[in-house]
């Protein structure tokens, strides 16, 4: 990790901060309760299509970056270098965040559409159960039943007592009022929407707003409002995901990138403006970067908002903040995962190993570079035992606690396991320092794919890694090494017929 790196409000304090951590019951039964840590507050930001190297925090970050905000929180706590996500888009990997569990065991497709079953309990409704107040700000996306607020997968439907936000994969940035959502042919997409977002279970207008400042200010009224009692705060913003030129001005002039007109009617569907302007066309390679800085740029200093606000409240010591990326990046957006090859869509690294950090002073060791596997089925343990909340030993968790493996510096329980993917036709397992892997890439060739971006070496083959040595997956071990090849390739077809046997367990919509 780099240390010692400046930030817009000079946060980065070397004061040492006595560790204390809560793991008893809730009421910290058999200690002196003059001598009783207070539950932490717990924030997760989960940001959209975040490169691996769109970090600067880390050593090998890309030319350019910088994410002073970001890097607060790794400072004051941990750099995770080998986290993984459990798909390579976004609606199947935050299915796994929020439960705890492989998606793939609902979701006979194992693609995009894993929906979010009825008798699967979610971070936010164990939370909650706890004492908890519990609040969802941004983007809610699990694949299926879209602007719906009446669904399971709908936040207040799932544990969340508030919700500002949207709910499909993506939505316009500055367009959120009604007037432009009556004008327009198409505005509920999936990816292409626009207009009304959500407040609690009520479409609203915002007018003359920016949806990472909007959902910023919402968090902040969120901690300020919550004072008495620990809350959970989701916060995932739809930084950086398309569409990536919309970003305010100063931060364009700071870029020097041109403005693009935001859409309007007069252009026909919003899907052809969303399309025209997710593609090297209208927009160039070189200029995709700078969009994708520009907004990063923004995301970050939103972050470092939220963070004074932390401090200023007095929050921040006793405050798990835990930031992941919901997938690798999105070339075609701009961002940068090397050394990784591959990106977003992929089963190459480059989709998903993500970036990954968390801080908690009260309870964990700060400026903590982490290098054994983690991935984010360890998230909601990670959660409830810093809260003091029993873990599950009944395996209906798929990933384990990270508390003491960080503080001991080891790996943890399900790092000693091996990882699972699956993802439509592609598919990966990891075991250990192995990685077998079935990937393709993703370059269509009427959307060029930025420069600074590998694609990988070996698409449409069953191929072997050692990413120790080899975390950009370019020596292909499978023929000198075919006997632990085999060997993968069974554990892979076990935990296939284990996802299979689950089908009939969940209750879907």
């Amino acid at each position: 990790m780099k240390k010692n790196i400046k930030t817009r409000s000079g946060f980065c304090s070397l004061i040492l901060i006595g560790l204390g951590i809560f793991l008893g019951s809730c009421e910290n039964k058999g200690t002196d309760q003059s001598k009783e840590v207070k539950q932490p507050n717990i924030i997760l930001i989960v940001t959209d299509d975040q490169g691996y190297a769109d970090l600067s925090a880390y050593d090998h970050v890309s030319k350019h970056c910088e994410t002073p905000n970001m890097d607060r929180i790794a400072n004051n706590g941990v750099l995770f270098y080998n986290a993984y996500v459990t798909a390579p888009v976004c609606s199947p990997s935050r299915a796994a965040i929020y439960t705890g569990q492989y998606q793939e065991k609902w979701d006979p497709k194992m693609a995009w559409a894993s929906g979010l079953p009825h008798n699967v309990n979610t971070i936010a409704e164990v939370l909650q159960n706890a004492g908890y107040s519990t609040g969802k700000i941004g983007k809610s996306d699990f694949g299926t039943n879209y602007h719906n607020a009446q669904v399971r997968e709908f936040p207040l439907q799932h544990g969340y007592e508030s919700f500002i936000g949207f709910s499909a994969h993506a939505h316009d940035y500055f367009l959120l009022d009604e007037k432009i959502e009556k004008s327009t042919p198409d505005p509920y997409g999936t990816s292409a929407s626009l207009g009304r977002i959500f407040v609690d279970s009520t479409k609203t207008s915002f007018e003359d707003t920016y949806t990472t400042e909007l959902f910023t200010d919402k968090a902040i009224e969120f901690i300020n409002k919550n004072q008495d009692e620990p809350f959970f705060l989701d916060l995932s913003y739809n930084a950086v995901h398309h569409l990536i030129h919309e970003v305010p001005d100063e931060y364009l002039e700071k870029w020097d990138v041109k403005k693009v007109a935001n859409y309007d009617s007069s252009y026909g569907k919003y899907k052809d403006y969303y399309w025209d302007y997710t593609q090297v066309g209208k927009i160039s390679d070189e200029e995709m970067r700078k969009y994708f800085l520009a907004n990063l740029n923004c995301l970050d200093d939103n972050i470092g908002r939220l963070l004074d606000a932390l401090e200023a409240a007095g929050n921040l010591e006793n405050t798990l903040i835990l930031l992941v990326s919901d997938n690798g990046g999105e070339p075609l957006a701009g961002a940068n995962n090397l050394p990784l090859s591959g990106s977003k869509y992929t089963m190459h690294e480059g989709g998903i190993r993500v970036p990954m950090i968390l801080s908690w002073p009260n309870g964990l060791p700060k400026e903590k570079d982490y290098k054994h596997r983690v991935s984010t089925l360890d998230i909601f343990p990670t959660f409830l035992e810093a809260a003091g909340i029993e873990i599950p030993q009944n395996g209906e968790l798929d990933g384990s606690s990270l508390i003491t493996p960080i503080k001991e510096n080891k790996a943890s329980k399900s790092a000693k396991k091996p990882l699972f993917f699956q993802f439509a036709n592609q598919w990966a397992v990891i075991d250990q320092n192995y990685k077998l892997v079935f990937a393709n890439d993703y370059n269509p060739k009427n959307r060029p794919i930025t420069s600074q971006i590998m694609l990988g070496s070996n698409p449409g083959k069953i191929a072997l890694y050692n990413l120790e040595k080899d975390p950009g997956e370019r020596h292909n071990l499978i023929e000198q090494d075919s006997i632990k090849a085999k060997e993968m390739q069974t554990l892979r077809q076990s935990w296939l017929k284990g996802m299979e046997a689950n089908y009939g367990n969940y209750k879907k919509n």
